[in-house]
This record gives structure tokens, C-alpha cells and sequence, in this order.
């Protein structure tokens, strides 16, 4: 050891040697001031991405100033000594950069699931627990395939074939998704209501195809569960929903009023008056949606009544406020029926004796 340090100092190589180092240091110096100069600017910026960007990659440049550093530090000794015969410099620092740029990125997206940038420009129509856990789910399968690509170069860069080894993959792959069907049409029923987003965790939905009626209390990436009124829980596999019709009763703009008013047959001659009576109450009710003009008509001559259309819209969406609004027009219409000296219907028959001759 002291024979290679003496032939090492007292001979030209340690002026080369020394001078990588200083170079080596000179970079990380300057690599310091643009990282300094750069963050200063991105901290007067509205996003926080270039300095997730910049903390991201910081070390892994440090990282690579280093090692290059010691790699020629390395092929300058063993150029000198010849005590590794088959050190190829490109190879290592190609191995080197790849493996920083890799790490670089992956820290890049563990950052930015840490910092849930995704969550900062939501609109009121998204979940935000579900944007998180897609996320989640997107990030970890990128890191996966980062570090799978990573080492298929690598394997590659060291004259491994892959080709075997993506030909068991494939196989394998198949295999796997044969059997994780079900699993697999789940994850992508997830994706698929993330993406055209039919409802969100404290809707109320309901289809017409299933027996689902309820509350959305959550959305996985194999489940929905669903409480109903009768507070049951539906445990529903995000599948059903890429074969079913869901009505999402939540976005509603308003609650409907649709009510048929049956009059009896003696008092055709006044409807004409109850019919304009309820339309003047209708109209200048001010928990009426005046937007969507209210309907009221004498419609049909039925078996045992003569049918009057109410049909209005309320400007509230909550359920019980509908009713109290529907309550109401219901009451001032029966007023209106006793005060025409009319009565509402209900199911007669009339028997017809005749003697005979």
C-alpha cells in the first residue's frame, strides 16, 4: 500500500488525479449556484412543481458529480497500474446515470404524492378522495415501471439477453390476467368512474337495472358501498357500473310536482275556473321554478273523473323542502276546489234501473 501511494504521489498521475477532484468540486460547486439561482426563481412562482422538480433531483446530481468523479478517478489508476483489466469507463457511466435518472424521477413522484399537488386545482364535481386514491394507484404502478425499464436497460447495456425474459413475462402476464379477471374488471370499473366521474362519495344514486338505492359513502378500486335508506350497506364491485344505467339524483336542478287533479263529472262547467285559479297560485308561488313555466291543463274525460295536469317544478332540491312546497300547493288547491263549490273525484258506479214495459 505504501509503494502504490509513494508511485502515486511522486509521479504525473497525481497532478491528473488532483485535477479531476478540483474539476469534481468545480462542478459541484457550480451545480450548487444554478440549483441556489433556480429555486430562488421558483419560489416566486404560483406552482409548486419546479420545486418538487428541483428538490427531486438535487441529490441525484450531487450523486453524479461524485461517482463520475470517482469512475475516472478509477480509470486514471487503473489505466496506470492496469490492476482491472476489463474496465469499460463508458458502461459505468452510463450504469451510473441511468440508475441517478431513475432515482431522480422516482423521487420526483413520491414528492409530488407527498405535496398532492392533484388536489389543488379540483373542481366541486370531484372526490377528492378518489382523485387521491387514483393517484395513489397511478404513482406506485409508474415507480414499478420505472425500475422494471431500468433494469431491463441495464440488463441489456451488460450484454443480458431479455429476450426470454420478456417472452416469460408475456406468458406470465397472460396467465396472471386469466386468472385476476374479475380483480382486473374491477380496477378498471374504478378507473372508468373516475374518469367520467357518474357520482362521488355523498350522492344519492339509483338504477333502475339493479336494486341500488342509496348514499355513496365510498369508491375503492375493487368497491363501491352504497348505504341505503333502510341504512343496509351495498357492497357493489365497480364492474356493475360499466353494464348498468345509474341515475345520479343528487345533480338534480330541481324537484318535480307532477300531480293528476280528478274532478268529478258535475262539475265540468267550473273547471275552466279551478284551472285558471291554480295556475295564478302556481305563478306567483315564489318556491315555484318561474324558469320552467308550470303546466296546468284539463286533460282527459276518465271512467270516473275529469283529469286536470299540475305539473311544476320546485326551486329547491332538498327533499324534505319539497315536500313542505308540495304540501302547500296541494292544500291551496284543494281550497281552491271547495271554493268553485267543486269536489275531487274518486272511483263511482252508477247503476241504471229501468222497468220494463
Amino acid at each position: 500500500m505504501n509503494n502504490l501511494l509513494n508511485s502515486i504521489v511522486f509521479n504525473e498521475i497525481s497532478v491528473q488525479l488532483i485535477l479531476i477532484i478540483i474539476f469534481g468540486l468545480f462542478f459541484l460547486l457550480v451545480k450548487n449556484k444554478i440549483i441556489s439561482i433556480l429555486s430562488g426563481i421558483s419560489k416566486k412562482t404560483k406552482t409548486e412543481l419546479d420545486d418538487i422538480i428541483l428538490t427531486s433531483f438535487n441529490t441525484p446530481f450531487t450523486y453524479l458529480i461524485i461517482l463520475f468523479t470517482l469512475v475516472i478517478v478509477t480509470d486514471k489508476l487503473n489505466a496506470y497500474f492496469n490492476y482491472l483489466e476489463n474496465l469499460n469507463l463508458q458502461t459505468v457511466l452510463y450504469t451510473v446515470f441511468i440508475i441517478l435518472t431513475a432515482t431522480g424521477i422516482i423521487r420526483f413522484l413520491n414528492e409530488y404524492n407527498k405535496k398532492k399537488l392533484f388536489l389543488k386545482n379540483i373542481s366541486n364535481d370531484d372526490d377528492p378522495l378518489v382523485i387521491e386514491q387514483t393517484y395513489e394507484i397511478i404513482i406506485r404502478v409508474t415507480r414499478v415501471i420505472i425500475i422494471v425499464i431500468t433494469i431491463l436497460i441495464l440488463m441489456q447495456q451488460y450484454g443480458l439477453s431479455i429476450n426470454g425474459l420478456l417472452a416469460f413475462g408475456g406468458v406470465g402476464g397472460l396467465v396472471v390476467g386469466l386468472a385476476a379477471k374479475d380483480l382486473l374488471s374491477n380496477f378498471f370499473g374504478g378507473l372508468m368512474i373516475y374518469f367520467d366521474r357518474p357520482f362521488k362519495v355523498g350522492e344519492f344514486i339509483k338504477s333502475p337495472d339493479r336494486n341500488i338505492e342509496g348514499i355513496v359513502e365510498s369508491i375503492g378500486w375493487r368497491l363501491t358501498v352504497v348505504r341505503t335508506f333502510s341504512k343496509n350497506v351495498l357492497y357493489i364491485p365497480n364492474s356493475a357500473f360499466s353494464n348498468i344505467i345509474v341515475e345520479n339524483a343528487t345533480r338534480m336542478t330541481n324537484r318535480r310536482i307532477n300531480e293528476i287533479i280528478g274532478l268529478r263529472y258535475e262539475d265540468l262547467s267550473k273547471i275552466p275556473s279551478i284551472v285558471s285559479d291554480i295556475r295564478k297560485i302556481l305563478n306567483s308561488n315564489p318556491d315555484i321554478d318561474q324558469q320552467n313555466q308550470p303546466i296546468v291543463y284539463f286533460t282527459s274525460f276518465e271512467a270516473s273523473s275529469c283529469d286536470i295536469i299540475v305539473y311544476a317544478f320546485t326551486n329547491t332540491k332538498d327533499w324534505r323542502e319539497f315536500l313542505e312546497v308540495k304540501e302547500k300547493v296541494l292544500y291551496e288547491i284543494s281550497n281552491i276546489i271547495s271554493d268553485n263549490e267543486a269536489e275531487i273525484a274518486f272511483p263511482t258506479t252508477t247503476i241504471d234501473w229501468k222497468k220494463n214495459s
